[in-house]
């Protein structure tokens, strides 16, 4: 039955796929066109379409799709696969065709039903895939060997989540179920386990609490048996989300708190967002917004237009944040924050900062590279060290560049800070932002972001 399924299976999933593509070409050429009469020019995309796919989709090994990966994982991948693809067969249409055109309708289509057609069908493949493996198909046997929490944890985890396709009717103790303390079932005798190659079983799983010893020798056996170890690890930490394995010579090291952002690939795609965003926002909104405001500002009151202030940035280098002014001029402006009904607020300071509108000036910061446009709000200098001592962590928050609107003000953690709970909160976020950094979170917080602004929360600082 395994046999069956690996064999056949990647063939199906691709066929699958092939299908997919084949209807959304007719689909983009029927929505470009009205008609699908204008197939015989397209000819040599078609072929070039169909004849890459698949090639493409086997050496990426899209069909493989793990049994305990998140749908958030497939989607991921999928979105990527299609962006490669898109990449791929633009390229080899230039080459081609030549100077024949693309009808530019047809196109914009065609990459909008990939992205969302393919990356569905992937999806709903895994959310199959997941239920025929709950229901008994396609399963892998597994030796827990290890009776300690180790053992414990993974043994719960394969009985709650079925769909995992991982069978597991007990543990082998390494003293074979001697001074048996706990509800979990003990197999048989480790020894045999070991002498017999470790038979009916796909997966090892040792724990890490085993003595060398033991371990090194499980590991040859299954190496002579052509048996996959893995290893249940022992790191007391609570910040696991990613971990890197990495060799200094002959010496081992996981950095075990690594971010997503601490990759240099993330870092340019965001910071090619950031450009981006940035300079759009200077280029067709600050360039009409700047004079008009200024205009406002200087008549209500005396003073510049805008209220630079020192801010706490990335690695905890301070940098000039930019915002429109909305106080007249006063000598607290950097010790005391603004209140509600400040008395020192102008009154269209006060729709600027109920709209968050004195904020657009921070996307010189962006462009300048001194912020990000999703990221930790960055706080005055006074204010950090005010809590810096006593919230848990705080420093995590200047691993990345601030930014001008961040998780915590997304979800409602916007204006005053009066306490340490409120401090607390907004930094616990902003670390669990910088350890699930992807860039649809990006673009979430900034759909929450304007979401909130439209329904009159509160300005964040």
């Amino acid at each position: 039955m395994r046999k069956r399924f690996n064999k056949y299976f990647p063939s199906l999933f691709i066929l699958g796929e092939l299908i997919v593509l084949i209807i959304i070409f007719f689909v983009s050429l029927y929505v470009a066109f009205g008609s699908l009469e204008l197939l015989r020019p397209y000819s040599y995309a078609f072929l070039i379409y169909i004849g890459t796919w698949p090639v493409f989709s086997y050496f990426n090994k899209d069909y493989k799709i793990g049994r305990a990966i998140s749908y958030y994982s497939t989607f991921k991948k999928a979105f990527t696969s299609v962006f490669i693809f898109v990449s791929l067969i633009s390229l080899l249409w230039i080459f081609v065709a030549g100077e024949q055109e693309v009808n530019r309708h047809f196109m914009m289509a065609l990459v909008l039903f990939l992205f969302v057609w393919l990356t569905i069908y992937r999806v709903f493949v895994h959310l199959v895939l997941d239920r025929y493996r709950a229901f008994g198909g396609n399963i892998r046997y597994a030796a827990i060997i290890g009776y300690d929490r180790l053992g414990f944890n993974l043994y719960d985890l394969f009985k709650r989540k079925p769909h995992y396709g991982i069978r597991c009717e007990g543990i082998y103790s390494e003293n074979n179920g001697q001074n048996r303390k706990h509800k979990y079932p003990v197999l048989g005798e480790l020894d045999v386990l070991i002498d017999d190659g470790f038979k009916n079983y796909d997966f090892i799983y040792l724990s890490d609490y085993l003595p060398r010893e033991l371990k090194n020798r499980i590991v040859r056996a299954a190496d002579e048996n052509a048996k996959k170890v893995k290893l249940l690890p022992e790191i007391k930490t609570d910040v696991l989300k990613t971990f890197v394995l990495r060799r200094y010579d002959s010496i081992s090291v996981i950095d075990i708190n690594r971010l997503p952002l601490d990759s240099w690939g993330n870092r340019l795609a965001k910071r090619a967002f950031d450009l981006s965003f940035s300079l759009v926002v200077i280029l067709f909104v600050l360039s009409w917004m700047y004079p008009l405001f200024a205009l406002i500002i200087k008549l209500e009151s005396k003073g510049p237009v805008f209220f630079k202030q020192w801010r706490e940035g990335q690695e905890g280098e301070h940098f000039l944040c930019l915002k429109f002014r909305t106080m007249i001029l006063n000598r607290d402006s950097d010790t005391q924050w603004a209140t509600k009904h400040d008395p020192r607020v102008t009154r269209f300071g006060a729709f600027l900062r109920k709209t968050s509108l004195d904020e657009f000036p921070q996307f010189i910061n962006v462009f300048l590279g001194q912020m990000s446009v999703v990221g930790p709000r960055p706080h005055p200098i006074s204010l950090n060290d005010q809590y810096k001592n006593s919230v848990q962590k705080f420093a995590k928050r200047h691993e990345s560049k601030p930014g001008v609107t961040g998780l915590a003000q997304a979800m409602g953690y916007r204006g005053e800070v009066t306490d340490f709970f409120q401090m607390s909160s907004r930094v616990k976020l902003d670390r669990f932002y910088l350890q699930n950094w992807s860039f649809f979170l990006d673009l979430k917080i900034i759909f929450l972001t304007i979401f909130g602004i439209a329904k009159g929360q509160e300005k964040a600082y």
